[in-house]
């Protein structure tokens, strides 16, 4: 079908199957299509023992890579920084909507090790950490030296490991499907919040196919140029790929601010996502993420 932009055209959303102990997979285009596991899959680099959200897949092909999915909570307190270590999972369907639910329990947090030696201390590694942060977003146009450093902390096997912790509670998200659109709502209520200084909510797929970058005034950036947590101003903010012409699109929201981010770093990062930043007094959060290559390359053209 010569001239026909086959990754925008919406199709109802069919479940493939009720068997939780499955992966769900739900087509969203012709070409476009997302997945929800029960468990932990996939297992790819840093984030493998961590529990995703919707995995994008293009032409039955999964493209998360590193990426923690869609509508993933994460909440940051003063000491740690809590993950999704354990889930559930329920679903209903209803005509041409389909409604998935996933509790993440909040209940695993990492670590640094040094290669067959100890725990690096928290307290230092996390100076180190904020120190390396702010650098980094000080200093952009020495991007690429960073992520050297992030090749020669692999070099020096240092590396992040994911430790179960008594849960600080659950957040239930909300996927409601749509022919080309999912909706999501992310319920805080469950989750304990004292001492929580911010809540995230991740959408992440994998960086070495969501290469390019624009907004809904123009702005285009490539790579390692759209930033490692750099905030959005904007209406609109796209990810695509010019070679698989498919993209994702989140709107500013006036309950958080939205960052964009972009990692690809040898063996370790693979990762592209517009997150969003909350408070902890909202309880409730509900976005939606649209798929919509036309309008993305428009932008870009």
């Amino acid at each position: 079908m010569k001239g026909v932009n086959l990754n925008s055209v919406a199709i109802t959303p069919k479940l493939c199957s009720v068997n939780l102990q499955n992966p769900i997979t739900v087509p969203l285009t012709e070409r476009l299509s997302a997945r929800l596991y029960t468990d932990s899959r996939p297992h790819c680099m840093e984030t493998a023992p961590l529990h995703k959200g919707l995995v994008l897949m293009f032409d039955n092909q999964e493209i998360i890579e590193e990426g923690m999915g869609f509508g993933v909570p994460i909440a940051k307190y003063v000491d740690k920084t809590y993950f999704s270590g354990s889930a559930n999972m329920s679903i209903q369907e209803n005509q041409s909507v389909l409604n998935i639910k996933k509790t993440y329990i909040l209940d695993t947090i990492s670590r640094k090790k040094f290669w067959r030696s100890g725990y690096i201390d928290d307290g230092i590694y996390s100076i180190a950490r904020k120190t390396f942060a702010k650098l980094y977003l000080k200093h952009k146009r020495v991007s690429p030296l960073f992520n050297s450093v992030m090749i020669l902390r692999n070099m020096a096997k240092i590396k992040t490991e994911f430790q179960k912790v008594k849960p600080k509670g659950a957040v239930t998200v909300n996927y409601e499907i749509l022919p080309a659109v999912i909706k999501v709502s992310v319920d805080f209520s469950d989750l304990m919040l004292d001492g929580c200084e911010e809540l995230l909510v991740l959408n992440e797929q994998g960086s070495s196919i969501f290469d390019k970058y624009v907004d809904s005034i123009g702005l285009k950036l490539a790579g390692s140029k759209i930033g490692g947590w750099d905030p959005v101003t904007e209406k609109k903010a796209f990810l695509l790929s010019t070679e698989k012409k498919v993209a994702f699109c989140l709107e500013k929201n006036k309950k958080a601010a939205l960052f964009r981010g972009w990692e690809n770093t040898r063996q370790r990062f693979s990762w592209a996502g517009l997150n969003y930043s909350l408070n902890p007094n909202n309880w409730i959060f509900d976005y939606s993420i649209c798929f919509d290559f036309r309008e993305a390359n428009a932008i870009l053209a």
